[in-house]
């Protein structure tokens, strides 16, 4: 039974603040760790020393019913495991991104705190960099476990980020590293997270396009913009975890990344010309800017997207220019 009293103390304000951090936190890769050390707000008191002569008071995340815990996070990952089973995949994913929350807001209170007793307390550091990098490690379990939650429900989209981030975490040549690699099918033609689910996003805008039904057209341009471009940051992600390590495959990730990003610029080209159709210059402007930074004016279509500003009267000077016959 609590104490009424212990319930207006600082320390419990604590634990309330820490557990609405669960859902604010950033992941922390396992390889670098970025810390950040505490402010206390203005106004903020520390507790008496007496309010912490309670023992019950003074630990309670080492118990298993406290869900900022080593305890609480793995209980959590049972209770997934459990529903899994029983296919309730609703369920499994809501209990492990849970477990991922905790893992992650613990990895960094223990990364933040080592940092606060670098070159104060080595021994204490090391015990808490420890601790970091060990629920880290759960962390990116409990993303793994996920990851195949989602492909049990059909749903790449959603595992495909998650794997990706588990290597860029843990390395490719770890074990979980390895498997979340192997789980990756970003070359599935089922996937709409594909190269060959973004290309038919696009025919089937030239289809609407077709029939001048240019709010469809445009809804899947836009789809396949964002297929592409997700595409594109998960291949060239996947190229510098490879890099040094497979540089063959680092390169074949790396020109997949190429391709999806020249797939994203003429999904953009195209859907400038709808707008543009549609009277909309204001759309079609920011796009077509995009679309010569990222290729290049000399490129073919950094050309053509500089003659649709010329065409539309945002700039005045052709590209490229036209040139100037000699007479005699």
């Amino acid at each position: 039974m609590i104490n009424p009293k212990l319930l207006s103390r600082p320390s419990f304000r604590c634990l309330s603040l820490l557990s609405l951090a669960l859902i604010l936190g950033t992941a922390v890769p396992t390889r670098a760790q970025n810390y950040r050390t505490t402010v206390i707000e203005e106004g903020e008191t520390l507790a008496p020393e007496s309010d912490f002569a309670d023992p019950d008071a003074l630990r309670p995340l080492t118990q298993s019913d406290s869900v900022l815990s080593y305890q609480g996070g793995l209980r959590l990952m049972q209770e997934a495991e459990t529903a899994m089973s029983g296919q309730n995949y609703t369920v499994a994913a809501q209990k492990l991104k849970e477990a991922r929350q905790v893992f992650n807001q613990l990895s960094n209170f223990y990364a933040q705190l080592s940092d606060s007793f670098s070159g104060l307390e080595p021994r204490i550091s090391d015990g808490h960099r420890s601790r970091a990098l060990k629920t880290a490690e759960l962390r990116d379990e409990a993303t793994y476990r996920l990851a195949l939650v989602h492909q049990a429900q059909n749903r790449p989209e959603l595992a495909v980020p998650l794997l990706v981030q588990i290597i860029r975490s843990q390395d490719p040549t770890t074990p979980l590293g390895q498997k979340a690699y192997q789980q990756i099918a970003l070359e599935n033609p089922n996937s709409i997270l594909s190269l060959q689910g973004g290309q038919q996003l696009m025919a089937e805008a030239g289809i609407a396009i077709g029939s001048q039904d240019y709010g469809l057209a445009s809804k899947k341009l836009q789809e396949a913009r964002q297929v592409f471009n997700q595409l594109s940051n998960f291949y060239a992600q996947l190229a510098n975890s490879f890099s040094g390590i497979d540089n063959t495959l680092a390169e074949s990730q790396r020109g997949n990344a190429l391709t999806s990003t020249d797939l994203r610029d003429d999904a953009t080209y195209q859907l400038a010309l709808v707008h543009r159709a549609q009277s909309r210059p204001e759309l079609a402007v920011p796009l077509l800017v995009q679309i010569i930074r990222s290729q290049n004016p000399s490129s073919d279509l950094g050309k053509k997207a500089y003659q649709q500003l010329f065409e539309l009267g945002f700039v005045t000077s052709p590209y490229p220019r036209p040139r100037v016959s000699q007479s005699n």
